[in-house]
C-alpha cells in the first residue's frame, strides 16, 4: 500500500478510524481499539457562548431568541439582570425549562415565573428590602441561575447571560471573560443606535487573546431598520482597522425572532428567522465553537494513531532483531536485567516520585497565595475608593464577581496541580497518551463529593472529566481547567461570599475583614483538594508503574524465545520474516499518515485553535 493511495484519499475520518482499529486488533490491542471506535459516537460538550455588552442593549432578549424561548429570561424595560444565568441547552432537554438557582453546592429549583425575584436588581432589592424576610439563609440571593432547556438547534451548547453592569467595568469585563474561556466565544451585543464604542473594542481585543471565538450582535434592528446595516458595515470596518481582524458582525432583531419561535408552520418560521438574522447568529455561533462529532473524530484519530506508533516500534523491534539475532539475545537480557533492578527499586522510585509531587504542590500553591492575594488587595482597594456605595447598591452583581474570581483562583490552582501530575506521569510514560488519560481521569474524579455514590458516581465522574480534554493529546497544555468540577469548588467559595450581604451592610471595616477570612478559607479548601489529587495520583501511578514493569518484563522474556528461535533459522528464513515485517510495518505508517492528513484537516478547519 503506498503512502498515498487513491484508497487512502478518498476514506473519511470514520473509516480510517476503523481500519486502523482491524490493524491494531491484529496485533492483540482490543481494548485500545475498542476505545477510538467509542469515541467516534462519543457525546463531547460544545463549548460555552457568554453574552456580555452595556446595560438595557437586548442581552437577555437576544438568549431567549437564540433558543427560541420568547418568555424564559426576564426582559421588562426596567428589568436589569443581577446575576450570571447559565442556560443548558440540549436536543433532550425538558420540554417545560427547568430553572435552578445556584449558592455554592446548594440547587434550589423554581419555576421559571420566579426568576425575575431572584436575579434581577429590582427583584433582589425588593427581596433584601423585606425586612420581615431579615438576613435569613434561605432568602439570601444566589449567585447564579441554571436553566435546562430543549433546543435541538443550540445543542450541547450553554448559553450566558451576564449581570447588566453599566460602562462595562473592569470586573464585569474579567467575568465575563473567565466564563467564555474553556471552549467559548464571547458574544458582544451592541445596538443599531451607534456603531462600536472604544471600550467595547478593547474588551473584544481582551476576548479575542484569551478565548479566540469573537462575535458581535447588532440587535434593535427593527427599531433602526434604516440605519442597522449601516452600523453593521461600519463596526465591521472599525474592528479589522482597529485590531487587524476580521470578527463576524451579524443584525438581529431578538423581536422578530421571538414572533418566529411562536410561528407554528415550520416554512414561514424559517423565514421570520432569516430575516430577523437570528439564524445566520446561531450559524456563526456554531461555526466558532467545538463541535461535538468533530470532537469525537479528533479524540478517535489521536488515540488511534498513538495505538498504531506503539505498534510500528515493536514491529521496527521484530525487523531489528531478526537482522542482530547473534547478539539480540545478549542486549535483550540486559534489558531484562535493568527492568528486575527498577522492579526490586521500586520503593526507592515511590520516594523520589513523593518529592517530586511536593517539590510540585510547593510551587502550586505559592501560585495559590499569590493569586489570592490579588483579589483581595484589589477588591480591599475598591471597598476603600467607593465607601461600600457601589457594593451595597447592587450586592449581588458583587458576589457573583467575587466568587467568579475565586472560583478561577481554585480551577486555576487544581488545574496547574493536575498539569503537574500529568507531567510527571508523562516522564514515566513515554508515547503512552491513553494510559497517562486513565491516570489522569481517576485523579481528577476523586474531587468528586464524598457523598455521591452509587449511579450518581458514573453520572458525577461523566460530568466532571470532559473526554475531549483528556482524550485528546491537551494534557498539560493548559486546556486542564476545563474537566475541573465546578460545583466542589464554588461551594467552598459560597461559603464566604454567603456572608458578604450580611457584611456590606456592617460597615467597611466588616467587610474587609470578611475579605481576608474568605481567602483565607478558599485557601483552605483549594489546598484539601491539592492534597487529595496528589494522594490519588501517587496510588494510581505506583500501582500502574509497578504493573508496567510486570508487563515489560513478560514481553522481554517472549522476545528472547524469539531471538533465540530467530537465531537457529536459516539466513534465508530470517529475510523472508523480515520482508513480511517490512511489508506490515509499510502498512502501518501509511495508515498513521492517513490519520495524521485527518488530524491536520481538523485543526485547519477549528477556529480560534480550539
Amino acid at each position: 500500500m503506498s503512502h498515498g493511495s487513491p484508497a487512502a484519499a478518498s476514506r473519511t475520518p470514520e473509516e480510517s478510524v476503523t481500519r486502523a482499529a482491524d490493524i491494531a486488533r491484529r496485533y492483540g490491542q482490543d481494548s485500545a481499539a475498542d476505545r477510538a471506535v467509542q469515541m467516534l459516537n462519543a457525546t463531547f460538550r460544545a463549548g460555552t457562548v457568554v453574552v456580555m455588552g452595556e446595560v438595557k442593549r437586548g442581552k437577555s432578549s437576544l438568549v431567549n431568541a437564540l433558543i427560541a424561548q420568547p418568555d424564559l429570561l426576564p426582559v421588562d424595560v426596567l428589568t436589569c439582570t443581577s446575576a450570571p444565568i447559565r442556560v443548558a441547552v440540549s436536543h433532550d432537554g425538558p420540554v417545560v425549562p427547568q430553572v435552578t438557582l445556584v449558592r455554592g453546592t446548594e440547587r434550589e429549583m423554581i419555576l421559571a415565573t420566579e426568576l425575575a425575584r431572584w436575579v434581577t436588581v429590582d427583584g433582589v432589592g425588593s427581596l433584601q428590602g423585606n425586612t420581615n424576610a431579615g438576613l435569613e439563609e434561605a432568602q439570601d440571593p444566589p449567585s447564579s441561575a441554571e436553566i435546562a432547556v430543549r433546543y435541538p438547534e443550540m445543542d450541547g451548547i450553554t448559553v450566558v447571560d451576564t449581570p447588566g453592569v453599566g460602562g462595562l467595568d473592569k470586573r464585569a469585563v474579567t467575568a465575563a471573560l473567565q466564563e467564555a474561556r474553556h471552549a467559548g466565544v464571547l458574544l458582544m451585543v451592541c445596538d443599531a443606535s451607534t456603531p462600536i464604542t472604544a471600550p467595547e473594542m478593547d474588551i473584544l481585543r481582551q476576548a479575542h487573546d484569551s478565548v479566540g471565538g469573537v462575535i458581535v450582535a447588532v440587535t434593535k434592528t427593527d427599531k433602526n431598520t434604516r440605519r442597522w446595516r449601516t452600523i453593521v458595515e461600519d463596526n465591521k470596518r472599525l474592528i479589522s482597522s482597529h485590531m487587524g481582524i476580521d470578527v463576524p458582525v451579524v443584525g438581529v432583531s431578538s423581536l422578530r425572532a421571538l414572533d418566529a419561535a411562536r410561528c407554528i408552520d415550520p416554512a414561514r418560521r424559517a423565514e421570520l428567522e432569516r430575516r430577523s438574522g437570528i439564524a445566520q447568529l446561531r450559524s456563526q455561533l456554531r461555526a466558532q465553537l467545538r463541535q461535538p462529532a468533530a470532537m469525537g473524530q479528533r479524540a478517535a484519530l489521536q488515540s488511534i494513531t498513538t495505538t498504531l506508533t506503539g505498534i510500528a516500534k515493536t514491529v521496527r523491534d521484530d525487523i531489528r532483531l531478526l537482522a542482530e539475532s547473534s547478539t539480540a539475545v545478549e542486549q535483550l537480557e540486559a534489558e531484562k536485567t535493568t527492568l528486575e533492578r527498577l522492579r526490586e527499586e521500586s520503593s526507592e522510585f515511590e520516594q523520589r516520585f513523593q518529592r517530586d509531587l511536593a517539590v510540585a504542590r510547593t510551587r502550586v500553591t505559592e501560585g495559590l497565595d499569590k493569586a489570592l492575594e490579588e483579589v483581595r488587595h484589589e477588591w480591599t482597594q475598591q471597598i476603600n475608593a467607593d465607601s461600600l456605595r457601589v457594593l451595597r447598591s447592587k450586592p449581588q452583581v458583587f458576589t457573583s464577581q467575587i466568587e467568579t474570581e475565586l472560583a478561577v483562583v481554585m480551577e486555576d490552582t487544581v488545574g496547574a496541580m493536575v498539569e503537574e501530575i500529568s507531567e510527571l506521569a508523562s516522564a514515566l510514560f513515554p508515547d503512552r497518551q491513553e494510559l497517562i488519560a486513565e491516570i489522569m481521569g481517576t485523579t481528577v474524579a476523586s474531587l468528586t463529593p464524598a457523598e455521591v455514590s452509587g449511579h450518581e458516581v458514573e453520572k458525577k465522574t461523566k460530568d466532571i472529566i470532559d473526554p475531549s480534554v483528556l482524550m485528546m493529546g491537551m494534557i498539560g497544555s493548559g486546556a486542564l481547567a476545563a474537566i475541573i468540577p465546578v460545583a466542589p469548588l464554588a461551594g467552598a467559595v459560597w461559603v464566604g461570599v454567603n456572608l458578604g450581604y450580611r457584611a456590606m451592610r456592617n460597615g467597611k471595616q466588616h467587610l474587609i475583614t470578611w475579605l481576608r477570612e474568605t481567602t483565607a478559607s478558599v485557601r483552605t479548601a483549594t489546598t484539601r483538594m491539592l492534597d487529595t489529587l496528589i494522594t490519588t495520583a501517587r496510588t494510581d501511578v505506583m500501582l500502574r508503574y509497578r504493573a508496567d514493569l510486570r508487563a515489560k518484563i513478560k514481553e522481554l522474556h517472549g522476545r528472547i524465545d524469539q531471538a533465540r528461535e530467530a537465531a537457529r533459522e536459516s539466513e534465508g528464513e530470517r529475510q523472508e520474516r523480515s520482508a513480511r515485517l517490512t511489508r506490515n510495518v509499510q502498512i502501518i505508517e501509511a495508515t498513521i499518515a492517513e490519520l495524521g492528513r485527518h488530524l491536520q484537516q481538523h485543526e485547519s478547519i477549528t477556529p480560534g485553535g480550539h
